[in-house]
């Protein structure tokens, strides 16, 4: 009888290996989202439908577009892993100054904003206030993400932006700037941005001018950017409202009845 040698058991894997597979199932969640957004958007237009008044802003040749009032899409529900992928973007931090609202608050809507976008200054100026109930009745948080699509000038703005809230000033100063950007892409500058400061009622201009070139400012708007296009946006404003992607403004009832079917279904992060 002819001695069978012993199975040789497989080489443990390594530290690389291990890594290539985290960063293949990284690249695969990553994916999936892209997809979704994509797939919302895609059915969206098959139905004939416009979610945004004309379009969303795109970083394009500038032209001042006259808003129209836009048709109202059914934002389409995701499969249950998206939806779980989609409420982990959720940070609820009790210390973002960009985000107003509960962290508790059972419907998070994330707005990924250019401040020199005219759709994103129809939103903040148009369409927010009629949303404020939800978020003082602890229904609703905002949380606000810069995706800077219109160069420098909006880069600058969202700094600026940032400086403003860490004095207690986000809402007023938010609306000032986009008041700039009603019909077009508003001209901003150094001067303009503390022109607005000043008018708003900022406390401490030293402090505010200073932080318009603070590095870790300029770095956190350069990161909200980072994870909007890892997402496949390119448009502003988008919404995700806990599950629910929406590009482009709509009207406050559009929003309520969205935020209420969001709430009723009862899905957090984490």
């Amino acid at each position: 009888m002819i001695e069978q040698p012993a199975p040789t058991p497989p080489p443990p894997a390594d530290d690389s290996r291990v890594a290539s597979i985290a960063w293949a199932v990284a690249v695969i969640v990553v994916a999936l989202v892209v997809a979704l957004i994509a797939w919302l958007a895609l059915g969206q237009d098959r139905s004939g439908q416009q979610a945004a008044p004309a379009a969303p802003s795109v970083p394009v040749q500038e032209q001042q577009v006259e808003p129209q009032q836009p048709a109202q899409p059914e934002a389409q529900e995701p499969s249950p892993e998206v939806a779980a992928l989609l409420l982990e973007l959720q940070r609820r931090d009790p210390a973002d100054t960009m985000a107003v609202g509960r962290v508790d608050a059972p419907v998070v809507m994330i707005e990924y904003l250019d401040y020199r976008c005219p759709y994103c200054a129809r939103f903040a100026l148009e369409v927010r206030p009629g949303l404020q109930e939800l978020v003082d009745e602890g229904v609703l948080r905002i949380e606000y993400r810069d995706l800077v699509l219109f160069d420098e000038p909006s880069r600058q703005a969202a700094v600026a932006t940032r400086a403003a809230a860490a004095q207690d000033r986000l809402a007023p100063y938010q609306e000032a700037v986009f008041g700039l950007s009603r019909e077009g892409h508003g001209e901003v500058d150094r001067q303009v941005l503390l022109d607005l400061a000043e008018q708003v009622g900022v406390p401490d201009l030293a402090a505010f001018e200073a932080a318009l070139d603070d590095p870790e400012l300029a770095a956190a708007v350069d990161a909200d950017t980072a994870e909007a296009r890892s997402l496949g946006l390119s448009s502003t404003p988008t919404f995700i409202v806990n599950t629910r992607v929406v590009q482009g403004v709509q009207p406050a009832d559009y929003f309520e009845r969205l935020v209420a079917q969001e709430r009723d279904r009862g899905l957090v992060s984490g």
